[in-house]
């Protein structure tokens, strides 16, 4: 099984490895010889490099030498030396980033890499056009799980999600993370705001009324006989997604602001605060608060608060990078003084 390569690769670290392997071969260590002999008759400095780049699963020292500018361009948003390195190589606009966040194109592995602290430029809709204009399928490749319309739905990557759909992306392909949903159902489930409002004004449809309460706008989705669960969940989807208006609507129908949000249960010990609270949205949680939300209500799984559940989240979120946290940060201040957590 082939090593992965490092996420912030280093072309003059790959040489010292060749050097190095070639040198220990050259020494007669039967380790770095075996390595080289499987892929190579001499033993000669570009051998060890070429058992290098098979060490990291790509078939050529040239390949393994255009993956680490390819990620390092990535990383950087140098979009002017990423446009020359596709010119003279095309097919690297399609092909996986070699990464140990999974990914099976190169537009994936660009819907991830903000969210997991590897770039932190705004450079993404630039870099996805670049792979589009050379060949790049805008619903990714095929048999892949999730097409990149989907990706930049979840991790809330706006400027990669137009240019997708200024290339024709499908607004209806469908994911996994929340079961055949569409980008839309994504973008609502993970409370990115901005993606809603950019994917309902670019024409994706509205499918249930949880899409609906996400979008900010029931429509017809709303009527007498919607079940009590699915308004429970509409609910929650209006207080991640911020939409006030909403959430007065729904509690209008008749359920407790402290409704379980999975099951429509009233005065449940899990609530949508809990909810709001995970997904770090300030302006539900005041809202919610100003309607009689116990703040200290605690769930049966957990045992804890939505203070809790806001900083559980937090400190998950950090760990890539404290750009993902600020909702949370707004959130904890509201919080913590009217928490009892004894």
């Amino acid at each position: 099984m082939s090593d992965v390569l490092p996420e912030f690769p280093d072309l003059d670290q790959v040489r010292r490895q060749a050097k190095e392997l070639h040198r220990k071969a050259s020494a007669g260590d039967s380790v770095a010889l075996a390595e080289i002999i499987t892929v190579a008759d001499d033993l000669v400095l570009s051998s060890a490099q070429l058992a290098v780049a098979r060490r990291y699963g790509f078939p050529s020292w040239p390949r393994l030498k255009h993956e680490v500018e390819r990620k390092s361009m990535i990383h950087e948003g140098d979009v002017d030396g990423l446009a020359e390195l596709l010119a003279r190589h095309p097919e690297l606009a399609r092909e996986p980033v070699s990464s140990c966040f999974g990914n099976d194109s190169a537009l994936g592995y660009l819907g991830v890499a903000r969210f997991h602290n590897l770039t932190d430029h705004n450079r993404s809709g630039e870099i996805a056009r670049l792979f589009l204009g050379i060949g790049a399928p805008p619903d990714g490749v095929s048999g892949s799980p999730e097409a990149p319309l989907i990706t930049a739905a979840s991790y809330g990557e706006v400027e990669m999600l137009r240019s997708l759909i200024d290339a024709g992306a499908d607004l209806e392909s469908t994911g996994t993370a929340v079961a055949g949903g569409t980008a839309l159902a994504h973008a609502v489930e993970f409370g990115n705001i901005e993606v809603v409002d950019v994917l309902v004004g670019a024409g994706a449809k509205v499918h249930d009324i949880v899409e609906a309460a996400g979008a900010g706008d029931l429509d017809d989705h709303l009527k007498p006989d919607t079940p009590i669960a699915l308004r429970a969940r509409a609910m929650r989807a209006a207080a991640i997604c911020e939409r006030l208006d909403v959430i007065d609507q729904l509690l209008a129908t008749g359920f407790s602001v402290d409704t379980n949000p999975e099951s429509g249960a009233p005065n449940s010990a899990r609530t949508v605060l809990h909810d709001a609270a995970y997904a770090g949205k300030p302006a539900s949680v005041r809202h919610l608060l100003g309607l009689g939300a116990d703040p200290n209500a605690r769930d049966p799984k957990y045992n804890s608060t939505p203070f809790g559940w806001c900083r559980h989240r937090h400190l998950e979120l950090a760990m890539f990078g404290e750009h993902l946290t600020a909702g949370h940060q707004a959130v904890e201040a509201i919080l913590e003084p009217i928490t009892n957590e004894t």
